[in-house]
């Protein structure tokens, strides 16, 4: 893996889109898990709200699932929260001891954007599918987006190749492969359009979610926009 100085993961359907919702909801620490049982222990221990999902739903015993527009629309909100998901959260726990960690998704890429711009090298990760053995469409157009946003904010940015691929495309080209993606037609068979929808909104919040603190299988991250 290239060396960088700080990691931006981007699950934007859904678990990167999910935090950043929980941000805006006010929660001040959001811990991710890699492992269901560790996520119900964390959550437990912290009586934190729990929330996720396996195979795109919550399990049983799960207040929330790994759903943007349930959380922004949920009456009570706790300031902690614990997050489980098949992919994104198991990346973020990965990445977290390599290093600066951002959690990315197209509705906070400015907000993150901004925050990483310190870094002289830094790396996006896909979260993808199948526990990222699978390449994921919609996270390489979020991916795209926010190296776009580092390349604007720097006339001396350089991108690799990958990079220069998605900084090519438009937005309308991001938004389609949001929307086209099998993920998002997995979405969209379970009932969870709404999801897609706030998830490919740019800009829509300004938090810039950073890992604090890590340990085995697990990472708490909280806000740094404007620190």
């Amino acid at each position: 893996m290239v060396a960088a100085d700080c990691s931006i993961v981007v699950d934007t359907l859904r678990a990167t889109t999910t935090i950043a919702a929980l941000f805006a909801r006010g929660v001040t620490d959001v811990l991710v898990a890699s492992e269901i049982g560790l996520a119900r222990q964390l959550a437990a221990e912290r009586e934190a709200l729990l929330l996720g999902e396996v195979g795109g739903l919550p399990p049983e015993g799960f207040a929330l699932g790994n759903s943007p527009v349930e959380v922004m629309g949920s009456e009570s909100m706790s300031r902690c929260a614990v997050l489980f998901t098949t992919n994104g959260t198991r990346a973020l726990c990965e990445m977290a001891s390599r290093g600066v960690t951002f959690a990315g998704a197209l509705v906070n890429a400015s907000a993150v954007a901004g925050a990483a711009a310190r870094f002289e090298h830094v790396r996006l990760v896909c979260a993808g599918e199948s526990g990222g053995r699978r390449f994921a469409l919609e996270d390489f157009a979020v991916a795209a987006a926010i190296a776009r946003q580092l390349a604007a904010g720097s006339d001396s940015v350089q991108l690799d190749d990958a990079a220069l691929i998605a900084h090519d495309a438009d937005d309308g080209q991001l938004l389609r492969w949001i929307r086209e993606a099998s993920h998002a037609q997995a979405l969209r068979d379970l009932g969870l359009v709404a999801d897609i929808t706030f998830a490919s909104e740019p800009d829509r919040l300004a938090c810039a979610p950073c890992v604090a603190e890590f340990g085995d299988g697990w990472a708490r991250l909280i806000d740094v926009a404007g620190s």
